[in-house]
């Protein structure tokens, strides 16, 4: 039996954070993934502040700028048509690279990755070492650690087979395609976020990529029960709203239409029980509204990787205690952004932020803030800030 410091379960951008800081910490890291890389991931491919300084602490960032698109904005179209930009350091990676230089990253300072392993289950050995099981080529092995970190993202059944699973449905779904239009591309250099009535309870977004290429979505964040209707609900999305109508127009299709749930607001997974940690999206880390996922899974996977580093000698109990604090510690803010979701239940207030952070500074930096996260989002919704957009 082939035995590590810790096992990884998941290879996406939490994991192979994890992966990276601990093999240069010095640990002996095995990360197992069902998958094969390059491999496909429904993504809207988007980096923005936060995943930046994630990068910068994985010492990855000019790496991945080269991959990259990058944008100097994020724009919001309300559902009247009403526009704002907010500045922002943010960029265009698509995941099938972003997630192999990933992998490479972690790879290159020790770290062993082991593709086609599907996880099947974790049992406590002896209070000091866990048996993880995957299925393999048709057959079973195990592997041994002290330590094990779950990074496998937002479906449910890996998440209750390691017994951390308190709500099996997914918080939001979205669906994505890459459509190629170099000639919207020439002068198209911003994140953009719509607001539209033909996606009913969510929204759309429309990211420029790299060579001409964008990534075209719509997702619901609230009930499971509106997921039904998502391709044709993209469809009209597409074929009435605007801009996506006009990038349609002369956009070549270069991918099928793909969907995802997502696991989002740090709810719906416990984040630790003993020498077991989770991470990433399957912890919920993507952001309630906005559906970000790629930074906050960057930076938990650090923050995973970081406590084991502080506090493993101190046993299990400190290291559990100490990852779910750190994890804790950022609740407030995913509680602020999912109170951000009435937006979509009643469109005049969005329309009313939109025009009123379009015509003032106030406003603007208020959302400018909230993108760059250097300010507490919960400040927009006091009751002063909307008394203020109320009267202005």
């Amino acid at each position: 039996m082939q035995d590590y410091d810790i096992i990884i379960i998941g290879a996406g951008p939490a994991g192979c954070a994890a992966a990276r800081t601990l093999a240069r910490g010095g640990w002996n890291v095995g990360m197992f993934d069902k998958a094969h890389f390059p491999r496909e991931k429904t993504c809207g491919d988007a980096l923005i502040p936060d995943a930046h300084l994630a990068l910068d602490k994985l010492e990855l960032r000019e790496r991945v700028e080269q991959l990259s698109y990058p944008t100097k904005a994020l724009r919001l179209i309300s559902f009247d048509g009403s526009e704002v930009s907010v500045r922002g350091r943010t960029a265009v990676t698509p995941r099938l690279k972003l997630d192999v230089l990933l992998l490479e990253a972690a790879q290159e300072v020790g770290a062993k990755f082991l593709p086609g392993h599907d996880f099947q289950s974790v049992k406590d050995e002896d209070g000091t070492n866990y048996i993880v099981e995957f299925t393999v080529d048709g057959g079973k092995i195990e592997v041994r650690a002290p330590w094990v970190l779950l990074a496998t993202g937002a479906n449910a059944a890996p998440i209750a087979r390691a017994g951390l699973l308190e709500r099996h449905d997914p918080s939001s779904f979205a669906v994505r395609q890459y459509v190629r239009n170099p000639r919207l591309a020439k002068d198209f250099n911003e994140l953009v976020f719509i607001f539209d009535h033909t996606v009913r309870g969510g929204y759309g977004w429309i990211f420029p990529g790299p060579d001409g290429v964008f990534n075209i979505g719509i997702g619901y964040f609230g009930s499971a029960e509106k997921n039904s209707g998502l391709r044709r609900d993209y469809e009209q999305f597409i074929t009435h709203q605007a801009l996506a109508k006009d990038l349609m127009s002369d956009g070549v299709v270069v991918s099928p239409l793909k969907g995802a749930p997502l696991r989002t607001g740090l709810t719906g997974t416990r984040f630790a029980e003993g020498g077991l940690l989770a991470t990433g999206e399957c912890v919920g880390t993507t952001f309630p509204l906005t559906g970000e996922g790629i930074g906050k899974a960057l930076e938990t996977g650090v923050l995973a990787a970081e406590t084991l580093l502080a506090y493993a000698a101190q046993g299990r109990a400190a290291v559990a205690a100490a990852h779910t604090a750190s994890m804790s510690a950022l609740k407030p803010k995913y509680d602020a952004y999912r109170k951000s979701e009435l937006l979509l239940r009643w469109p005049w207030l969005a329309n009313m932020l939109v025009r009123r952070a379009g015509r003032g500074e106030y406003m603007r930096n208020r959302l400018e803030a909230l993108f760059n996260e250097t300010a507490d989002p919960a400040n927009l919704f006091k009751l002063k800030t909307w008394v203020r957009i109320l009267l202005k």
